[in-house]
Formats: structure tokens, C-alpha cells, sequence
């Protein structure tokens, strides 16, 4: 199996110069999401954006989750808001 990240999508075509990005958290991207009727948007891993957090600026992992809650689920950046996948379990 391969794992997609950014650089990969973006090898692969299927990444357009619209698409929107959280910035400093490309290494959580796992995929693209398509919509019937939207255009597609990145899904990043709920569970890689904690890690990229805690690690990168130095959070335990319950104020990791909490800020990705507040600043990056809560935010509506536009039709090309990026998705969430829940794998944090």
C-alpha cells in the first residue's frame, strides 16, 4: 500500500492550485476527498495533526487535541476547507 502524503498527491496530478492547506501540518495530509457537485479538498489525520503539535510545539496531547479543536476543526476557511479524518483512537 502507498502512503499518500503531499508530495505524492501532488506527483500523482491530483493536486489543483486551489486546493487550500493548513500551513505547517502537510505531513498530516493522508488523502483528497472527492464531493458530487464541490470541488475536492485535502482530509488531513486528526491523529498526525496531534503528534505534528505535540512534537513540533512542545503541547501534551490533551492541549494538542484541544487547540486542533478551537483553531483547526472550528475554522471555515472557504468551499475548500479541508476534511478531517477521525483516526485518533
Amino acid at each position: 500500500m502507498i502512503e499518500l502524503n503531499l508530495e505524492k498527491l501532488t506527483e500523482l496530478g491530483m493536486v489543483d492550485d486551489e486546493m487550500l492547506v493548513w500551513d505547517g501540518l502537510d505531513d498530516a495530509i493522508v488523502g483528497i476527498v472527492s464531493r458530487c457537485g464541490m470541488e475536492n479538498v485535502f482530509v488531513y489525520s486528526v491523529r498526525k495533526i496531534a503528534y505534528i503539535l505535540r512534537d513540533r510545539d512542545e503541547m501534551d496531547i490533551d492541549e494538542a487535541l484541544e487547540y486542533l479543536d478551537f483553531n483547526i476543526r472550528g475554522a471555515f476557511i472557504g468551499d475548500r476547507t479541508p476534511m478531517l479524518l477521525e483516526d485518533f483512537i
